[in-house]
């Protein structure tokens, strides 16, 4: 994108920001550096696929704790940011901008343990691999955060506290094909569905990959929540993925996908779904917003965020899960959903 130079100064500001913690917080000190572009090789160019980008940066934190992100909310007009990891722990903090609106870094970063009704999560990978976040209000308007969980399919619903972190969570009940999803690539995507037509208060999860011993190699779906909850399927091609999903403003299923080869390196894509394609028995399908490649500045893209700003535009956040290794990156990503 052009002001890549400008972009860069802006976020040497912010480069050092010192997490403000509680007692019962982890603290730790975080940098951004700055995405010139989402192309490598044309950082000016703005358009991919029906997006336009918006500007990112990379985070990294003298922590490990700030890792393994795969699960965001991103609200208050893209101020507050609020994201997951993959063993139970919650980041919070604000998105600094630039002038023009530019993400550039984060600032005033707290991270604290997800708690359940009977005390803070365990840290054993089997009760605390959680995967998706979203955040949805409730019904007397205090708002509530939901995680799903991979390893052990589980689902659970807590309110947000006045500090802005999900507070204690209670399970509810899943249907039992769940049992029957792969450890490693089980319940991924966690969305709230929108109040209307009877949907508000009950959620789509997602599983990353078809359970074991299905015929199909469509992913299987919930929406779970209610009295009556139903299985449908996503249809999957090209080798991708499911790592997150979240209903934008406009009451659209966005689904981020994900795919790895040693040939093709990463993928990422991003596919919108009807709402009322969802039904009991359906495979559903989409259209492609967006798909990128080790060509755009990506890495293990797993968390999605759907939002709108002051203005009225829908924004599209992502996150990766570096998987806290050496050679990969936690990156946020921020897009502009172009005009048709």
């Amino acid at each position: 994108m052009r002001g890549g130079r400008a972009l860069s100064s802006a976020l040497l500001a912010f480069s050092t920001l010192a997490f403000h913690a509680s007692a019962a917080d982890i603290a730790a000190r975080i940098t951004a550096r700055p995405l010139a572009g989402f192309s490598a090789s044309d950082p000016s160019r703005v358009r991919f696929g029906r997006l336009d980008y918006v500007g990112g940066f990379e985070v990294r934190a003298d922590r490990r704790e700030v890792g393994g992100l795969s699960g965001l909310a991103i609200g208050d007009g893209g101020r507050r940011f609020l994201a997951l990891s993959d063993d139970g722990l919650m980041v919070k903090a604000q998105v600094e901008r630039d002038s023009r609106g530019r993400p550039i870094g984060l600032s005033s970063a707290s991270i604290r343990r997800l708690r359940t009704t009977k005390g803070t999560l365990s840290r054993a990978k089997s009760t605390s691999d959680t995967e998706s976040l979203d955040v949805y209000p409730g019904d007397r308007g205090r708002p509530f955060g939901v995680v799903s969980f991979e390893g052990r399919p589980m689902v659970m619903v807590g309110p947000m506290d006045d500090d802005g972190f999900v507070g204690p969570l209670s399970a509810i009940d899943l249907p039992k094909d769940t049992r029957q999803l792969q450890v490693n690539r089980g319940l991924e995507s966690v969305a709230a569905l929108p109040a209307g037509n009877g949907l508000g208060g009950r959620f789509v999860i997602l599983a990353e990959a078809a359970e074991r011993g299905a015929k199909t190699d469509n992913p299987p779906g919930w929406v779970v929540g209610g009295k009556a909850p139903y299985a449908f399927r996503v249809r999957r091609d090209d080798g991708y993925d499911l790592t997150d999903a979240k209903v934008g403003p406009d009451g659209r299923l966005y689904v981020l996908e994900r795919s790895f080869s040693f040939l093709a390196g990463v993928r990422c894509r991003i596919r919108v779904f009807s709402l009322s394609d969802i039904r009991a028995g359906a495979v559903i399908d989409g259209d492609t917003l967006l798909e990128a490649s080790m060509s755009e500045e990506i890495d293990n893209m797993e968390g999605l965020a759907i939002w709108r700003t002051a203005g009225g535009e829908t924004r599209i956040s992502l996150i990766s899960d570096d998987n806290r290794a050496f050679l990969q990156r936690t990156l946020y990503l921020e897009f502009r959903l172009a005009a048709p």
